[in-house]
């Protein structure tokens, strides 16, 4: 994959690597001020920015709300199936559903291998999740309207791009 990425960008690995070492001109790709990291990471932080005040009245963050809503809609699933879904580590699932599971929004049971832990939202998860869901679907309809739905479905697939191309990278190879 990172070939087939290098070679949408005119080269190869190592002529756009060599090109960022060489001080590549401002708003090219490959300069310090098109840094991937930066953008995705100041989007990513823009958005729950937006998400977070509107779901604090429910004592939600936009973290939490993404994490009911994923249990919501998929049902049970195991630590390891909802880190997936949710792109991030297994190892930060049970830091980020202790607060969920104290106040009794989210269950955690074993699976059937006694290692497993098998997350699910509880009649109260679900119900804290429906009075959110109208302050949640107020802030996506702002933000698809600002974006445009036709830019924001196409903008969901570059998204996916990005994931695959950083799941992808060299330095991801030990996590494969």
């Amino acid at each position: 994959m990172p070939d087939q990425l290098a070679s949408r960008k005119g080269g190869t690995v190592e002529s756009v690597a060599a090109a960022a070492s060489a001080g590549a001109p401002t708003g090219s790709a490959m300069s310090t001020d098109s840094c991937i990291l930066r953008h995705v990471a100041r989007a990513s932080r823009a958005v729950v920015a937006a998400y977070d005040p509107a779901l604090a009245p429910f004592g939600l963050t936009g973290h939490q709300f993404n994490l009911m809503m994923t249990l919501g809609n998929t049902g049970p699933m195991t630590v390891g199936a909802l880190a997936e879904t949710l792109g991030m580590d297994a190892s930060g699932v049970p830091r980020a559903i202790r607060p969920l599971s104290d106040q009794d929004f989210i269950a955690v049971e074993r699976g059937a291998d006694r290692r497993q832990r098998v997350l699910s939202l509880t009649p109260m998860g679900r119900s804290k999740l429906d009075k959110a869901t109208p302050a949640w679907t107020k802030v996506q309809a702002e933000l698809v309207e600002a974006i445009g739905a036709n830019r924001w479905v196409s903008l969901m697939s570059e998204l996916r791009t990005v994931r695959k191309a950083a799941a992808a990278c060299s330095t991801r190879k030990g996590d494969t």
